[in-house]
């Protein structure tokens, strides 16, 4: 569709462009240190409630877990005409979970934390303006959950998480009369189901199988003094997800994990867009050509002795964006998880976990927009792009 309105264009373009956002795998520290591995099968403390609700029924008596995350991100933008943009930041995460045995068969629990999101914010007049200056789509997740023990080697979980979303997006467009500025906020509530399957092969292994349901959001804002446009509402779907994952004693000492998962993000990519008041009125559906993703992971757990076990794990996904779908306000592709951490047996009824994890994008080329446009050409490459997770957890039997 085009536009007669420059400005117009250029508004609809950078609203329906910064839409992006993940899924993290890390919501407690030995998550981290395991790059998720066993995510539906391990089933050791509180953390199932949210990776899988049926493994509660694997926890006797009175479960809490509580996490505190920092998460470094050290992005910079090289140009390729030369120069270079810093939008490094540090972004705070944690989360707590409890579950409670309440007979033989049932078990219930809550989550609390957030496991979608990014944050994205560059350095003032740089060459992409126009695009992106910050962003922030992030969802904070209240999950109540409940798990029934069916026999002695299937069990099944359901939980609603209600999701507390924020979209903020901060950007130049050309043609606007105050201060070429655009700022858009707002904040939602949405619903995800989680349903979980654990079966037991025997006492040493155990298969996990989990699904996220994709959840419908709706962000809008007023621009009452806007020259085109008073009201904007931007559409997107968090993704549908599914994870399979085994857990394998393999002595006393040694367990090992895995998982292979699925991510919707095709429809994740299309975002509806309707704008009113002012001098015009739009709604369309943009589509950013993402795919579906593809995630795998292997983990070990070693007891070392008494009080100490080590746990370990590295994952690989797949890119939802394609080179030529890479955007400023996500640089993303494929990934490569690393994860190594240790848990220390406190007391009889107290864990502390430490943890590091690396997620490595290594370069990622971007180039976006067009010489000739309103809003010009942003062209570059992110070099060495990482994220960086810093966990310390405690988990209380009681």
């Amino acid at each position: 569709m085009k536009y007669n309105y420059p400005l117009l264009a250029a508004l609809v373009s950078a609203l329906s462009l910064h839409a992006g956002g993940l899924y993290l795998t890390e919501i407690s520290t030995t998550e981290t240190a395991l790059a998720g591995a066993g995510w539906a099968a391990r089933a050791q403390d509180a953390g199932t409630v949210f990776s899988n609700p049926a493994g509660m029924t694997e926890l006797e008596g009175r479960h809490l877990q509580s996490t505190l995350q920092p998460l470094y991100t050290p992005f910079e933008f090289e140009e390729n005409g030369g120069g270079t943009t810093d939008a490094k930041s540090w972004i705070p995460t944690g989360g707590l979970a409890y579950t409670q045995q309440l007979n033989d068969r049932w078990t219930v629990g809550a989550a609390i934390g957030g496991y979608f999101g990014l944050a994205m914010k560059y350095e003032e007049d740089w060459p992409g303006d126009f695009f992106t200056q910050e962003v922030t789509l992030q969802s904070i997740s209240l999950q109540p959950t409940a798990a029934y023990k069916v026999n002695e080697k299937l069990s099944l979980g359901f939980g609603l998480s209600l999701l507390y979303g924020i979209y903020e997006l901060k950007s130049l467009v050309p043609g606007l009369v105050t201060e070429n500025k655009l700022d858009f906020e707002d904040q939602v509530i949405s619903f995800q189901a989680n349903l979980g399957l654990l079966y037991k092969l025997s006492e040493q292994t155990r298969v996990g199988l989990q699904y996220f349901s994709q959840s419908e959001q709706e962000y809008e804002d007023a621009f009452p003094n806007g020259p085109i446009i008073n009201q904007v509402e931007v559409e997107m779907t968090l993704p549908q997800t599914v994870m399979a994952s085994l857990y394998h004693e393999v002595d006393e000492r040694l367990s090992l994990m895995g998982n292979l998962g699925w991510q919707e993000w095709s429809t994740f990519g299309q975002i509806g867009l309707t704008t009113e008041g002012g001098l015009a009125n739009v709604d369309i559906d943009t589509d950013r050509n993402y795919d579906d993703t593809w995630h795998f992971a292997l983990g070990m757990q070693y007891i070392m002795n008494e009080q100490w076990r080590l746990n370990t794990g590295a994952a690989y996904d797949t890119a939802m964006a394609e080179d030529e779908s890479v955007t400023v306000d996500l640089p993303s592709g494929d990934s490569l998880r690393y994860g190594i951490g240790t848990t220390y047996r406190y007391s009889e009824n107290i864990d502390l976990d430490l943890a590091y994890e690396v997620i490595w994008y290594g370069d990622i080329d971007v180039e976006q927009g067009n010489p000739g446009g309103a809003r010009g050409q942003v062209s570059g490459t992110y070099p060495d792009t990482a994220l960086h997770f810093f966990s310390l957890g405690l988990n209380w039997r009681f």
